[in-house]
């Protein structure tokens, strides 16, 4: 093996991996790397002193290159008095939507961003971007930097539009038009142009400044690798030598990337004088790494490596690597044994650090991790070996394990990471559910069921929100139904249902007699019941009366509660029936019966390192949770399904639109009855709700005897339940309040841990 210099990158990073491990990531801010490199001590303690080399402003005539910020192998550095000195990102992504918009209509407000930014810059030092915002962003930035003890700094995104990517194949033939994006974000920057209207583009007169605390320019997408290859199989993109970011030895897709970064900046230069780092975004499915694990050919059928984009020696703040990195996808994660056995700086087993390690050993640049994140949605979407799954994490577990990330990220000798994201994004979708809910109309509710929707420290919640705490407040204006005794020796029969809702879900309350003690689930079970369709049916329990439902929620206390659904409306078995191994024609007949609300995380796939088929797999996601769901109570549970107050004999319920085949609550579309229509939508005016009570023999040794009818809400009319018909009026801008989540307060309060 040839000797490495100091001077050599794979040398300085070896050298500098070691002597981290030796002192421990919290002195990482003050390293900076290999001793004896220019400008630094001995020690490795930054003392950079040289002078800023100059080029032309072509725009002004002056010459005077201003480079604020640079990084090299070892992270980012700002320029202080006298020289740089290193600067470790802990940063936040910030999208563009809000509820009732979509990314592109550019709709958050000046006083939205002043209040978000200034909540930022709290708990990071860096806010990230993914495009152009609208000049009221940068104005809310130049304001906020105007006046903070440490200034908020700016990663730029420049973004490209998947689906053009995809068109194109070949990426070499929108690079006109991306280098033109490219270069409005350099003007958008410094506050020197006026954009016009353009669908899905902010616009408007940029005036505001802000290159001064723009760490670097990020460009790019998670890159698709069907784009990858086509784009390498062409070979249209020549290997010509760019003046400041050059890749001589890469395969064209890298070679393209380079020349649209050489371009940002040399237009930056010789527009502004101005340099910035520089990069293009990349993830693990086109990491430079072998994995054999992968169950999935396109998620490693090819690789983009930022070593092979570099920059020439004019450019002095140079470029880094930067990586989306989540712990539970690729399946690699979940897979490979390095990965899964790797021990952390903790004494843990560890998946998503053993891959960090390998990722900052297989690159000499500075590596962002870009993306990093968990949801704390309803449902689930993918689980992580380690428990960092895709959803259902309470918003204090969101906030413990994204602080418990970036631990990793430092720990991996990283220039740091940008959390996955600032708020809530009611516009997305997420694989497992996404059939089921109306495209165009996503931005109009809240569904907390969908991962992609919850990633953000920021919740946008209903005005008139059922809050799941007890507060009598919430039910006014609710429809309300008296309920009648059916049997005098019940325990504690039903007294009362209110029914409202919220963009969130369907809610209910039930209010028993008090005259007996506290509620007991041994002696009461409740069932509530939704019907869409207008079917009536048995209620499952093997009581005689039928009622008109399509869904049953039954209450019979914490940890065996759930939702249930009639077999022959169940969307998961129309979708994922065959893979899943149902009895499809009992589904479709019926009588399957009432069967769990399920939803898919995995449709299997074979490890081909090993040949190990691991199987379908779905979860019970209408298994209910007991708790408090009220954000200012002191024990709030962000997952309550059913909050109970046994004294008072009060049960508040809430169920998710989607777990009630609702596509789309504001225009009031739910999934057809038809068996054959899939999950086709049709409209619908109103739902049915009913209660009973019912003394809960079937869970005594008495299996053989079926539950006694206790309390109906209205009573039974020849044999069918009453029911109480609910309706609302459709909407389309909903109204809401902000609220910081609880993950938000627990990295203020740890500090990420740093």
């Amino acid at each position: 093996m040839p000797t490495r210099s100091c001077g050599s990158p794979t040398y300085y990073r070896m050298n500098r991996r070691r002597f981290l491990a030796s002192v421990g990531a919290s002195s990482f801010t003050a390293l900076a790397g290999c001793p004896g490199r220019p400008g630094q001590s001995g020690d490795g303690v930054a003392t950079n002193t040289e002078p800023e080399r100059t080029a032309t402003n072509t725009r002004s005539g002056e010459t005077a290159t201003r480079v604020p910020f640079r990084v090299d192998d070892a992270g980012f550095e700002r320029r202080v008095d006298g020289g740089y000195e290193p600067l470790v990102v802990r940063g936040v992504n910030l999208g563009m939507a809000k509820p009732g918009t979509f990314p592109g209509q550019a709709a958050i407000t000046r006083a939205e961003y002043d209040r978000w930014l200034a909540a930022i810059g709290e708990i990071a030092n860096v806010v990230r971007t993914y495009t152009i915002h609208p000049p009221a962003f940068y104005r809310a930035l130049a304001a906020y930097n105007e006046s903070a003890d440490e200034p908020l700094l700016l990663l730029q995104g420049t973004w490209v539009p998947t689906a053009d990517l995809l068109d194109a194949g070949d990426a070499a033939g929108l690079s006109a038009t991306v280098d033109r994006e490219l270069r409005r974000t350099v003007d958008a920057l410094h506050g020197a142009t006026t954009l016009p209207e353009r669908p899905g583009h902010a616009s408007g007169t940029y005036d505001a400044d802000v290159s001064d605390a723009t760490l670097g320019l990020l460009f790019g997408i998670e890159w698709p690798p069907e784009v990858v290859v086509a784009t390498n199989e062409h070979d249209t993109v020549q290997s010509t030598g760019g003046r400041y970011v050059r890749s001589t030895d890469g395969k064209p897709f890298e070679r393209w990337l380079a020349g649209r970064l050489d371009g940002a900046v040399a237009y930056e230069m010789e527009t502004y004088g101005v340099q910035h780092p520089a990069a293009f975004v990349n993830w693990v499915t086109t990491d430079p790494l072998d994995h054999p694990y992968e169950p999935f050919r396109n998620e490693d059928r090819v690789s983009v490596d930022p070593d092979t984009v570099v920059a020439t020696d004019e450019f002095q703040s140079g470029t880094f690597a930067a990586y989306h990195v989540y712990p539970y996808y690729p399946d690699l994660l979940n897979e490979t044994p390095a990965y899964v056995e790797y021990v952390d700086h903790r004494g843990e087993r560890n998946s998503y650090a053993g891959y960090l390690n390998d990722l900052a050993g297989a690159t000499e640049r500075a590596l962002l991790i870009a993306e990093f994140g968990v949801p704390s949605s309803r449902g689930i979407a993918h689980r992580d070996v380690h428990g960092r799954d895709q959803g259902r994490n309470t918003e204090t577990e969101q906030g413990e394990m994204v602080a418990a990330m970036y631990e990793d990220i430092i720990h991996a000798d990283t220039a740091g990471g940008v959390a996955f994201a600032w708020q809530d994004e009611w516009f997305k979708r997420t694989w497992n559910l996404d059939a089921r809910s109306v495209p165009g109309r996503r931005p109009y509710w809240s569904n907390i069921e969908t991962p992609e929707q919850r990633f953000g420290l920021l919740a946008f919640e209903p005005t008139d929100a059922v809050s799941l705490g007890g507060d009598r407040a919430d039910w006014n204006g609710a429809t309300t139904a008296s309920a009648t005794q059916v049997r005098e020796t019940a325990a504690r029969p039903l007294e009362a249902l209110r029914v409202s809702h919220d963009y969130e879900g369907l809610g209910v309350r039930l209010e028993f007699d008090r005259s007996g003690g506290q509620l007991d689930w041994r002696t009461t079970n409740a069932l509530v019941t939704v019907g869409l369709t207008g079917r009536p049916t048995q209620l499952p329990v093997g009581t005689e009366p039928t009622v008109q439902a399509d869904f049953v929620a039954r209450l019979a206390g914490p940890g065996d509660s759930r939702l249930l659904v009639d077999s022959t409306y169940d969307a998961f078995a129309r979708e994922f029936g065959r893979v899943a191994g149902l009895d499809i024609d009992a589904y479709r007949t019926g009588d399957a019966g009432f069967v769990p609300v399920r939803e898919p995380i995995n449709l299997g796939y074979t490890v081909p390192a090993t040949e190990e088929r691991v199987p379908f797999e779905a979860v019970e996601t209408g298994r209910l949770r007991y708790g408090v769901g009220d954000p200012t109570a002191t024990r709030y549970d962000s997952l309550t399904d059913v909050y109970v107050d046994p004294d008072e004999g009060v049960v508040e319920l809430k169920l998710p639109w989607i777990l009630l085949n609702v596509a789309d609550p504001s225009s009031k579309r739910r999934l057809r009855t038809e068996w054959d229509a899939g999950l086709a939508v049709t409209e619908f005016d109103h739902v049915e709700v009913g209660a009973v009570t019912v003394s809960p023999a079937s869970r005594t040794e008495q299996r053989s005897e079926a539950p006694s009818l206790d309390s109906v809400v209205s009573g039974i009319d020849d044999g069918t339940v009453r029911t109480v018909r609910y309706a609302w009026d459709r909407w389309n801008q909903p109204a809401y309040e902000e609220r910081l989540k609880q993950s938000y307060h627990v990295l203020a309060d740890a500090g990420w841990r740093t």
